[in-house]
Parts: C-alpha cells; structure tokens; sequence
C-alpha cells in the first residue's frame, strides 16, 4: 500500500471519527426534568437533583428520569449549562437552586458527573450548604481530560457545539470542598475509556499518569467504588450502577458488593462483559 493511499485513509478515519463526534455532539441539547410529588409539603420531602455533564442528551435524560423518578425523591435535572462560561453556568445554577426552593426541602441529595461537581461545589464554597446532605460524584481519571483533548484536537467542532463554556472546563482544576462537614460523600471512579477517548488515546497521555487513587480524586469521600461503566454508560446504564447510587443515598456508604479495587484491565481495550461493550 502506497504512503499516499495510507494517508488517505488515516485522513479518511479521522474525518469519519469527527463526523461521528459532531453527531453526538448535537445530542446535548434537552430539556429540564422536574418531577414534583404534590401529595407531601416540601418540608416533608427529600430532594434528588443530577447535574448532567457534556454527556448530557435529551435520550440520557429520558433514561434518568424513567429510573430515577417515583423512588422517595423530587427529582430535578436542570438545564444549567451555558455556552457562554463556567462562571455563567454556575450562575445558572445557582439560580436554579433557588427558584425551586431546594433549601425548603428536608434535604437535598446530588447526583454530580464531572463537571456538575465542580459547579455543585463552587456553589457551596459561595452560598453554603444550605440543605445539602448527601453528593455522589462521578469521577474518571480519563474522561475528565476529554475536554483538554477536544479543544485542542477538535478546536472548530468544540466551538461551536459547546461554544467557551468547554474551554473554560478545561482550563478548571477538580478541588474538593475546603469545609465537608456535615456531607456524606460517596465517590464513584469510572475503570474504562469511551469510543472518543479510546480514539484520543496517544494524545491523552501526553497529560501524564493516570491516577485512580480515590483519596487523590476526592480527599472528602465518606465511601469510594470502581465500575466498569465508561463515561457514557454512567448516563444509561442504570441496571449496572443505579442501586449502588440508592444505596448510598440511603445509607451513606455503598454496599459490601461494590467494588473497591481498580480494575486491572487495560483501561483503552474493548472488552464485552455480558451485554456491556466497553
């Protein structure tokens, strides 16, 4: 095969792998979730509320809502990720919070991806913790680099599917809270590479190590688990994750079958595990 030929080709399979990434892309526009039980007064009730990431889709959400909805919990998915900047989604967000009256409830419980940790805790660090009790984040020492590799890789694409708000994210540094008092914290750290990751992967290692030390991730964790999920299954793949996430909202601590140990795999290999493509 000429040199010519491969390079074509190689071009060829970036192009379509671009191609593919601005379809998903496209899919994080959606719509806010609130799902209310009228039957209780607020100050009776607990409050769940999922702060999606740039995985975000209105599919995701479907699936969210259809678990997570009716199970002892108001339920609330904001729509608080603005294009413009960081420092305008976390105003968003803030004002999200808020309007809905969250700190009326008994308690509030959190259900953060990446960068919903982050915005959910320079929330707390400005306005308190009002009545927040429990925050489960969604950690991965992988994907947690994808938005340094698409705007870098993919700069045009980035821009204008997610306009400065992902470049801001990736300039952001993960910092726990200076002050966890009070807070039950669970960690979950994702163990595998999505498709975009796995593509990226040479240029993701360019940033060093990778580390899936739970302290390093999150020095305030009350409890940590390893799952097998990618970034994009933790948006969906609830029969896998969703009763260890209520275990902790019920009990503060994961269960004794959950996982504490890295997986060791390769975390960038496909793999199948029952019905599961990693």
């Amino acid at each position: 095969m000429s040199s010519c030929l491969k390079l074509y080709i190689c071009d060829m399979k970036k192009l379509m792998i671009t191609l593919i990434c601005l379809f998903l892309f496209v899919n994080v526009f959606s719509e806010e979730v609130i799902v209310i039980d009228t039957s209780k007064a607020i100050f009776q009730k607990k409050a769940l509320v999922i702060l999606n990431g740039f995985g975000d889709s209105k599919k995701n959400r479907k699936v969210q809502k259809k678990f997570f909805q009716n199970k002892g919990y108001d339920l609330f998915i904001p729509k608080y990720v603005k294009r413009k900047s960081i420092k305008l989604t976390q105003q968003t967000f803030t004002n999200f919070y808020y309007s809905n009256n969250l700190d009326s409830y008994k308690e509030v419980n959190f259900l953060c991806y990446i960068v919903g940790g982050l915005i959910l805790n320079k929330h707390i660090e400005k306005n308190g913790k009002g009545k927040i009790t429990k925050i489960i984040y969604d950690r991965s020492p992988i994907q947690e680099r994808a938005a340094k590799v698409a705007t870098k890789k993919l700069p045009i694409i980035s821009r204008i599917m997610y306009g400065k708000v992902l470049s801001d994210f990736s300039k952001e540094k993960l910092v726990s809270l200076t002050n966890d008092k009070d807070l039950d914290i669970g960690l979950i750290i994702e163990n595998k590479a999505t498709r975009l990751m796995r593509f990226f992967e040479k240029s993701a290692a360019k940033y060093g190590e990778y580390n899936f030390n739970a302290t390093q991730i999150e020095s305030n964790y009350d409890d940590f688990m390893h799952t097998i999920l990618d970034h994009d299954l933790m948006y969906t793949r609830f029969d896998i994750i969703g009763g260890e996430i209520f275990y902790f909202l019920q009990n503060s601590k994961f269960s004794v079958n959950s996982r504490r140990e890295k997986y060791h795999w390769n975390p960038f290999e496909k793999i199948k595990i029952d019905d599961i493509n990693l």
